[in-house]
């Protein structure tokens, strides 16, 4: 109880300003866990947990070898383009697709205890490898994201999801029933409303096999349909009917995408694509994501910027028309600059349940389908595999692009590093094949 005290409270209170005091402690080569925690008033644990949860790769778009790995690789040969065979100094631009034991992030013992980041590293600036850094105001970022992610379905303040949450994780490992635990803690809501945040995995440990009946009941079939009306906030300016508003304020050259994504088995572990469509053009980008959900998609987006730079990254994606997915319910972070804040691009949403509304998109899923059949497991894929799909299927003359490809036409509007996005390449008509690619 002395003048040393701290306040060990959890990781998702800190503020923007103790992240901010976090970076800059970081950039001491001699700062130590403790004192970072004692200088903003939290436990030495939960700033580590903070740092390791919010840290970002970065890797410079310039460099050939990308790999985290380079440093102790003991590879050769993987390709035939380099005199030496060292796939460590190779400098061909595929051979990080090639190697099984490729990571983007660095394989350095730095990283794997305190501090955890590149950050106050005396060989810094002559490492090879990807730089893990913490940068407060993409901490802040990921935590708010967290928290809209996990607050997608109830409708309450922070502080009475805060009491809910607590009741039901005191008192259900006590077998005690729904309807109890919300009438002795004094719950504002309802039994089938609490049945629906547990069904939802709004209440953190707790599942419906945990419950005391609610595992007895199976639900019922119906065909009639509820729709649900649904009025989140950063659905305010885009709207389908302002996205209409956009294109006709827009000039004839503004690239216009629309996005969505491709899932194969319907299970929450599994790999799903994200996909854009570039309606001048009906080229379609695919992306492997880990997970469909918004931290996946908002650090494919920061890969996109990293790759491109900001201002293509602004040129090429200035208009996206994407749907409801929760896995889209954080589009200011793919709007902006990561760095800076600035707004780069503008994001819309289409309506519920109109699948017309990007129509060429959802038709051009059609062709991939063909590659990777609906059901199939994407877990065995690899983002090779999803630029072999991408290169077939952009390759694939349309009648109506009078027997041009996708690939001819936006070589012709989209700067080069766009197709680089996907490895794409010109492959004879007669070459491509849209038959199911096998495992």
């Amino acid at each position: 109880k002395g003048g040393n005290h701290m306040v060990a409270s959890g990781y998702k209170h800190l503020s923007l300003e103790e992240r901010k005091s976090i970076e800059v402690l970081l950039n001491h080569s001699d700062i130590k866990l403790k004192q970072i925690a004692l200088s903003i008033n939290h436990s030495p644990k939960c700033v580590r947990e903070e740092i390791k949860a919010h840290r970002v790769v970065r890797i410079h778009s310039n460099k050939t070898n990308k790999c985290g790995r380079q440093d102790s690789c003991k590879k050769h040969r993987l390709c035939t383009y380099c005199i030496s065979g060292d796939c460590r100094s190779c400098r061909h631009k595929d051979c990080n697709e090639l190697c099984d034991d490729f990571v983007s992030y660095p394989v350095c013992e730095r990283i794997e205890r305190f501090p955890y980041v590149c950050s106050g590293c005396p060989d810094i600036h002559k490492c090879h490898l990807p730089k893990y850094f913490y940068i407060a105001r993409i901490a802040q970022d990921k935590y708010t994201q967290d928290k809209l992610e996990w607050r997608s379905g109830p409708r309450k303040s922070e502080a009475e999801m805060k009491s809910i949450v607590e009741a039901f994780q005191n008192n259900i490992p006590k077998k005690q029933s729904i309807d109890t635990i919300i009438h002795t803690n004094d719950l504002n809501i309802s039994t089938s409303t609490a049945y629906r945040y547990i069904r939802d995995h709004q209440i953190p440990g707790i599942a419906n096999i945990d419950l005391k009946r609610q595992v007895r009941y199976t639900q019922r079939s119906s065909s009639r349909h509820h729709p649900i009306s649904i009025d989140y906030d950063f659905l305010e300016g885009r709207k389908y009917e302002d996205f209409l508003a956009a294109l006709e304020t827009a000039g004839p050259d503004v690239n216009v995408w629309e996005m969505d994504t491709i899932i194969g088995k319907k299970e929450s572990d599994e790999k799903c694509v994200l996909s854009l469509l570039h309606r001048r053009s009906n080229l379609q980008l695919y992306f492997l994501l880990r997970n469909k959900n918004m931290f996946e998609v908002t650090y494919l987006f920061d890969t996109i910027k990293t790759f491109l730079g900001i201002e293509l990254f602004r040129e090429t994606f200035t208009i996206i028309l994407t749907d409801n997915g929760t896995e889209f319910h954080d589009p200011l972070s793919l709007e902006t600059d990561p760095e800076t804040g600035e707004k780069l691009i503008s994001i819309y949403f289409a309506r519920p349940r109109r699948s017309d509304d990007k129509g060429k998109c959802e038709k051009n899923h059609e062709h991939f389908r063909e590659k990777i059949p609906k059901g199939y497991s994407m877990n065995g894929l690899t983002k090779h595999d999803i630029n072999f799909v991408s290169n077939q299927v952009n390759n694939y003359v349309r009648r109506k692009l009078n027997y041009q490809s996708p690939y001819i036409i936006a070589k012709l509007v989209l700067n080069e590093k766009v197709l680089e996005l996907n490895r794409l390449h010109s492959i004879p008509p007669k070459a491509v094949d849209l038959t199911p690619i096998l495992h």
